[in-house]
């Protein structure tokens, strides 16, 4: 017995497929975008000499809020340690 497979091949078929791959592409990106952005304030905090403890590190690994992320960025430009922009 053949099993019918012009489901796989029909329009609504590829347009889920473009669907999910349109997703997965701007989930992508925001991930994408959330690292960096992690990575430019461990980059300011480590060129002002700031040392971060293991749990900031991970905090900061862990936020994809990019608002948040921001936020962090532009109060490293000040800081004086890392807990005034994580406590």
């Amino acid at each position: 017995m053949a099993t019918d497979l012009s489901f796989f091949r029909s329009e609504s078929a590829q347009r889920l497929r473009e669907q999910g791959l349109e997703q997965g592409r701007e989930q992508g990106l925001a991930q994408g975008r959330a690292e960096q952005a992690a990575r430019s304030v461990l980059t300011v905090l480590t060129g002002r000499g700031i040392e971060l403890s293991a749990a900031h590190r991970a905090r900061l690994a862990e936020t994809t809020d990019l608002a948040q992320l921001n936020t962090w960025l532009v109060q490293a430009l000040t800081a004086t340690r890392a807990s005034e922009l994580f406590d």
